[in-house]
């Protein structure tokens, strides 16, 4: 989201289906489609659809052995409008955390993980377009060792509409696509790449809980660019059993939140990769923590607020894997805490909307002391246990630099969420519970 920081003009009328929020004038819908099953056998340089397939499976030649899928077309809407304020950076005015707010645990540090693993893929594929981000396309894991989720054009020189996005354009799409495993899998280590202008990615199983299509469970998401979760591929010996299942060739649903800050077109284009661990080995599954505090806020114009602290009460006995706070352009801070026998106990801090901070916490990761005065976020050290009868919470300050009402929607400068976004095994917050708000269907 790097080039968020350039002046834009942006879509008041912005997709909203997603979040069952209704709609604005110049509404697109797409009807869904089913993704093309990989060939047997390619070569590089072939003209066989991005993403599908496996050496050369891009139409511009780009190399690479392994298993893809590319996501069918899905619904989107979107809009154009009047020109918002340039963005901040998040780091103006800030109230102090609540009280109660207690240090890190595991002793100060302002370093990252020693040991930081494998670097980020990158720029493996050799594309030469006329778009940005060429260089986040990565090659698909080995068959037998994984998969390649894709989304994007079958050709580069013509691109479908969909994948287009014009100058001040803000779009959020759903795409569907089906696993290429053919048996039953666990996975834990994901690879996400996306293209300048992407602002998020949500990946769920479909249809899971008699929910709709985009509404099932949830077994991937980033706000950057390119990521690795677990970071570096390092895996805690305490998260050694952890995976996710998924079943023989489940239909997938691939959220994509787009904006264009730019003067030029970009493309909207994905590359994520799922790799395979053993079954016999996962002794915790993973599961998902979505949490949207509140959906009915209305920020006044120029309003200096604080949504929250909103709460959720834990049940089972675990351990929290990540977090990250997702909000908007005007948000100033994003906390939360784990509250135990009345101790309040910060464990996440960020300052950064652009950047939303993505923590982990295990035995092989040493988080930065949050300094709020000083602007610099962080969080907590070492393994975030979680007990049956903990609270967590989490608050929002919110400034409003716009002229107009801010509520919860996707729009990225004239909207705002205050939503936390978890893995866990063995413990979660469920949905609604404590106070909190049930998810809305569509994602965010």
């Amino acid at each position: 989201m790097a080039d968020y920081r350039v002046t834009l003009r942006l879509g008041l009328g912005i997709l909203l289906a997603s979040l069952g929020c209704g709609s604005e004038d110049g509404v697109q819908t797409e009807g869904p489609s089913t993704a093309t099953p990989p060939p047997a056998t390619t070569t590089a340089g072939s003209a066989s659809p991005v993403g599908v397939g496996v050496a050369g499976s891009a139409p511009t030649g780009a190399a690479g052995t392994g298993a893809s899928v590319t996501a069918g077309t899905g619904s989107a809407m979107a809009g154009t409008g009047a020109p918002a304020p340039s963005p901040a950076a998040g780091t103006g005015a800030a109230v102090p955390p609540g009280p109660g707010t207690m240090p890190m645990p595991g002793g100060p540090t302002t370093t990252p993980t020693p040991d930081k693993g494998k670097p980020l893929a990158m720029d493996e594929c050799g594309l030469k377009t006329n778009y940005d981000g060429d260089n986040y396309c990565i090659k698909p894991p080995p068959v037998a060792e994984g998969f390649q989720l894709h989304m994007g054009p079958t050709s580069y020189d013509n691109p479908e509409a969909k994948y287009i996005l014009m100058p001040g354009q803000e779009v959020t799409s759903d795409f569907q696509a089906m696993s290429t495993n053919d048996k039953p899998i666990h996975f834990y280590y994901r690879q996400f790449r996306m293209r300048p202008g992407a602002h998020h990615n949500i990946i769920t199983i479909a249809s899971t809980a008699g929910r709709g299509f985009d509404q099932g469970r949830r077994i991937g998401t980033s706000n950057h660019l390119a990521e690795d979760s677990p970071a570096g591929g390092i895996i805690a010996p305490e998260n050694e059993g952890v995976g996710i299942k998924m079943e023989p060739n489940t239909a997938l649903n691939v959220n994509l939140h787009s904006i264009n800050t730019t003067d030029k077109p970009q493309l909207r284009e994905l590359w994520i990769n799922f790799w395979y661990k053993d079954s016999a080995k996962v002794t915790d599954e993973v599961e998902e923590m979505f949490q949207t505090g509140s959906v009915t806020f209305a920020v006044q114009p120029h309003a200096d607020v604080m949504l929250g602290p909103f709460k959720c009460t834990v049940a089972g006995e675990g351990r929290m894997l990540w977090f990250y706070g997702h909000r908007h352009a005007n948000n100033k801070r994003f906390s939360a805490w784990r509250v135990r026998n009345g101790q309040r106990e910060l464990f996440y801090e960020g300052l950064n909307w652009e950047e939303p901070l993505v923590l982990e916490y295990s035995s092989t990761v040493k988080n930065t002391v949050p300094d709020l005065a000083a602007g610099i976020e962080g969080g907590w050290s070492g393994i975030l246990d979680l007990k049956a009868g903990d609270v967590l919470e989490w608050e929002c300050h919110v400034v409003n630099k716009t002229d107009g009402v801010l509520r919860f929607t996707n729009n990225t400068f004239t909207g705002e969420m205050c939503i936390m976004d978890a893995e866990l095994v063995g413990a979660n917050c469920p949905t609604g519970g404590g106070g909190a708000v049930p998810m809305l269907p569509g994602g965010l």
